[in-house]
C-alpha cells in the first residue's frame, strides 16, 4: 500500500498531537504554518487530506483538490467552511465534533447558574461596599423549572442532562432529531422554536451557524418570552439578533442573558450588553480547557488519518458529498484501526 500523504494546516498549535496519529500508520505529514490560500491550494494538490487548526475551506481550495479527498477542521463550529463548494467538488468535511461537550455545556450551565443567582449584580455590589438583601426577588428556584433547548446534537443533549441533574424540565426543539429519540434521551419534544421559547425559563441555544440559525432568536421570540426567562447563548452569537436582544431587555421582555458569543467578535467596548447588570458574559472559551484541546487535536489527525484511508469520518458535516463520491468503509473507532 502506498504511504498515505496529509498536509497539517496550523499556527503553531497541534503539531504534536496531529502527528501522533500519522505516525501510527507511517503516514507522512506535511505542516504549513501560518500559509496564504495560494500556498494551501499548491499544498493540496499533492496530499490524500488536509487538516486544519484555524485556515477556513474556501471554494478556491476545494477546487484545487484532485487528490484530496477531504477537509477536516478543528473544533464544532464550521460555518467558515464553503459547503456547496465542498460538494460540488466532492470534498469530504469533518470537524472534530465533541472534543469540548463538557467544556461546552458546563459553561451553559455556569451562565444558568449566575443567571438564576443574579450574580453579576450581587457580585458588584459587594465588591463596591455595598452589603445588601436588595434586588433579591424574583430569584430562581431551579427544580421544576424548565429549561428550553434548541440544538439537541452532542452538547444540547449534555447541557439537558446536567439540567435534570437540577431538577429541571427540559423541552427540547431539533428538526433533524425524531421526537421518539428526544423522548428517550428524557427531554419532552416541542415542535417549534416558539414552542419552546414560550415554555422555558432558561432558553439554551446549541445550533450550527447557517441560513436557517441565522438571529433565528430575535424580536417575535422575545416577545412571546416570560418576563423572567433568560437566554444562553455558547453556541455562535449570530444566531441571535443582538440589536433585537438589546431592545427586549430594555424593555423588559426578558430578565436577563449568559453569553460566550457575539454578533461581531471581538465586541466593542460600547456594547450595551456590556454595561447591563443583568447579563452575564465570556469571551468565546466555552469549549477551552487543556484537556479537551489536546483530545480535539488528536481527534483532528484521526479523522484525517480515516478519510485518507477511504473511510468515512466520524463526524461528517456535508453528508450532501455522499451522493457525488464513491462509496466509502464506514468510519471505525481508533481502537478497531
Amino acid at each position: 500500500m502506498a504511504k498515505i500523504k496529509g498536509l497539517f494546516v496550523t499556527v503553531r498549535v497541534g503539531i504534536e498531537e496531529v502527528k501522533e496519529a500519522w505516525d501510527a500508520f507511517d503516514g507522512e505529514l506535511i505542516v504549513l504554518e501560518e500559509p496564504d490560500e495560494g500556498q494551501i491550494i499548491e499544498a493540496v494538490k499533492d496530499v490524500d487530506v488536509a487538516m486544519t487548526y484555524g485556515a477556513a475551506g474556501t471554494r478556491a481550495i476545494f477546487e484545487a483538490m484532485d487528490r484530496c479527498q477531504g477537509w477536516v477542521s478543528f473544533g464544532h463550529g464550521f460555518d467558515g467552511a464553503d459547503l456547496d463548494a465542498a460538494v460540488e467538488n466532492g470534498v469530504i468535511l469533518a470537524n472534530t465534533a465533541s472534543f469540548g461537550t463538557d467544556e461546552v455545556s458546563n459553561q451553559a450551565m455556569l451562565h444558568l447558574l449566575v443567571c438564576s443567582r443574579k450574580f453579576v449584580l450581587h457580585d458588584k455590589l459587594v465588591k463596591s461596599g455595598v452589603w445588601t438583601r436588595d434586588h433579591l426577588a424574583p430569584m430562581g428556584h431551579l427544580p421544576h423549572q424548565t429549561l428550553g433547548i434548541i440544538g439537541t446534537g452532542n452538547i444540547g443533549r449534555a447541557v439537558g442532562r446536567k439540567a435534570k441533574a437540577f431538577g429541571m424540565r427540559v423541552v427540547a426543539y431539533d428538526p433533524y432529531i425524531s421526537s421518539w429519540d428526544t423522548k428517550e434521551i428524557g427531554f419532552e419534544p416541542a415542535t417549534s422554536i416558539n414552542e419552546v421559547c414560550e415554555q422555558a425559563d432558561y432558553l439554551t441555544l446549541h445550533t450550527m451557524l447557517n441560513e436557517d440559525t441565522f438571529q433565528m432568536i430575535g424580536d417575535p421570540q422575545f416577545k412571546i418570552m416570560k418576563p423572567t426567562s433568560y437566554l444562553i447563548n455558547v453556541s455562535r452569537g449570530k444566531c441571535v439578533d443582538e440589536a433585537a436582544l438589546i431592545r427586549a431587555l430594555e424593555a423588559g421582555e426578558i430578565a436577563g442573558a449568559g453569553l460566550d458569543t457575539f454578533e461581531q467578535e471581538p465586541t466593542p467596548a460600547n456594547n450595551p450588553l456590556l454595561k447591563m447588570d443583568n447579563i452575564s458574559v465570556t469571551s468565546h472559551y466555552a469549549s477551552y480547557s487543556e484537556v479537551a484541546f489536546t483530545r480535539g487535536l488528536t481527534q483532528l489527525g484521526e479523522e484525517g488519518i480515516r478519510i485518507a484511508l477511504g473511510q468515512w469520518p466520524m463526524s461528517l458535516i456535508n453528508p450532501a458529498v455522499q451522493a457525488t463520491i464513491p462509496q466509502r468503509d464506514p468510519a471505525r473507532a481508533w481502537g478497531t484501526f
